[in-house]
């Protein structure tokens, strides 16, 4: 026994150590393994501090239903009170005085539903919470993807800055041969020059553009870079169809819609909570009254009510600042409707010009290859002005560029609007195991929300509003867009 018992701290302490390595063993197999863009992606979504903190959120908005539920139950509580009888002169507390215990069990019969309104409150609160958790998904699963991307188009265009400047710096070197044996052409020297340190500048500045850009992959990966850019040629997710069906997404069942009809619910609730303050309350408690040392004792059964008569305006004041509060998430609904349908077609047009430009930039590589070709060889034979060719290099440089920009902003809109459509984490295959909030209710996602949203168009309170938050944006004539 003494053998175990000295062995015992050891135990635990090779255990905390062998849990610390274990864990910087996981950290760094992310970090060496965050190679892909899917890598990267499901690293953010699984560590990011954001999505901690939604699922912690949604783990306290749990326990807040259960603190809630606690009223339905009975109370057992123990009190105990010394008394002290002394005539004039006599020492207090003095040896005789009584100390009377009193165990009692509380139970509440009728609260005016409070605590009926106080669950209905929390539970659409931990609902809520539950949407901004699959809103966070997205958000994190969008910034994640678009770090990468952009550090990726950063690590191509140096490239190209790169070969940019050793075309210019061949061309100068065959300019100055030239001009050691035709002395008329220094003026070509210079102008290759000039050029030549526009080159160099234009490299600086790319390498300065692309630190950026790796520092903020490094803040979403909370570790080192991948060692090159790897699997971002197509963003994981399929785009819908065409607008119509991308703005079918935007209804009951999609998150931030979910999430105002499920903080409309918690006001609506939060109403009935302060209207419950004019209601009588009755509660029932069973006590024993029992004086130490004596054993004797009452037995006391009691049955409270309370009827509020004036209570100085407060449950009138809490009830107007309740269903103030109802009227605005009500318009916060409104207004959340409008903005994300905003963004889902802003996105959906920037996506379509992005195509757009980077069909047409790949032709004006093509053809700006062939004539830099063409203009050199014209140049040796004196066909071409210096000019000419290094114009023409330039512009070629200058597509490529923009072909490559348009390349990746093509996949950063896309995925922005399967992130709007709340699809990219879906494609990603990110399942949040770290709370049990999240993962036992993840499969009744839509079926909650649907349920939900029937709830609160059942309710009489503002029913014009949610009767219209009901319809699919597509066929919702009332949504316009504001800037």
């Amino acid at each position: 026994m003494i053998k175990s018992i000295d062995r015992q701290p050891n135990y635990f302490f090779s255990r905390l150590i062998l849990n610390m390595l274990c864990g910087c063993f996981v950290f760094l197999s992310w970090s060496s393994h965050a190679q892909t863009l899917t890598d990267a992606v499901r690293i953010a979504m699984s560590q990011y501090p954001t999505i901690l903190a939604a699922q912690a959120r949604a783990q306290a908005a749990d326990s807040d239903i259960t603190r809630a539920q606690s009223g339905h139950w009975p109370q057992l509580g123990w009190q105990g009170t010394n008394s002290s009888y002394s005539d004039i002169g006599t020492t207090p507390f003095a040896p005789g005085d009584s100390w009377i215990q009193s165990p009692a069990v509380t139970m509440n019969i009728w609260s005016g539903w409070k605590i009926e309104s106080g669950v209905e409150r929390a539970e659409a609160i931990f609902d809520s919470q539950r949407q901004q958790q699959r809103i966070t998904r997205d958000e994190v699963a969008f910034l994640a993807t678009e770090a990468y991307l952009n550090w990726a188009r950063s690590t191509a265009v140096v490239q190209l800055a790169k070969a940019n400047l050793l075309a210019h710096e061949r061309l100068y070197q065959d300019v100055v041969k030239i001009a050691q044996v035709d002395i008329g052409r220094q003026i070509d020297v210079e102008q290759a020059q000039v050029r030549l340190e526009n080159a160099k500048l234009s490299l600086e500045q790319r390498k300065s553009e692309q630190e950026i850009v790796s520092q903020r992959l490094r803040r979403m990966l909370l570790g080192q870079l991948p060692r090159q850019p790897m699997g971002f040629d197509e963003v994981k997710g399929k785009l819908p169809a065409n607008v119509d069906q991308a703005l079918s997404y935007l209804n009951d069942t999609h998150p931030v819609i979910a999430q105002r009809l499920s903080r409309i619910e918690a006001a609506e609730a939060s109403v009935r909570l302060a209207r419950s303050g004019f209601s009588p309350t009755v509660n029932l408690s069973y006590q024993k009254q029992t004086t130490q040392g004596t054993g004797q004792g009452d037995y006391i059964t009691q049955l409270n009510v309370n009827i509020p008569i004036f209570d100085g305006g407060s449950a009138y004041g809490s009830t107007k600042s309740a269903q103030s509060e109802l009227i605005a998430v009500n318009q916060e609904l409104t207004e959340a409707k409008i903005t994300i349908k905003e963004n889902l077609l802003a996105a959906w047009s920037e996506y379509a010009s992005a195509k757009q430009r980077s069909i047409v930039g790949q032709n004006q590589v093509k053809s700006a290859k062939k004539l830099v070709i063409g203009y050199e060889q014209q140049f040796r034979v004196g066909r071409r002005s210096l000019l000419d060719l290094l114009t023409i290099q330039d512009n070629l440089y200058s597509y490529e560029t923009n072909a490559t920009n348009a390349r990746f902003e093509q996949l950063i809109f896309k995925a922005k609007i399967l992130a709007i459509v709340n699809q990219l984490a879906i494609a990603y295959q990110f399942h949040d195991n770290q709370t049990s909030t999240s993962t036992s209710n993840q499969a009744n996602e839509a079926t909650s929300t649907k349920a939900m949203a029937q709830t609160s168009r059942q309710s009489t309170t503002k029913a014009d509003t949610k009767a219209s938050s009901s319809k699919p944006f597509s066929n919702d004539q009332s949504l316009g867009i504001n800037q």
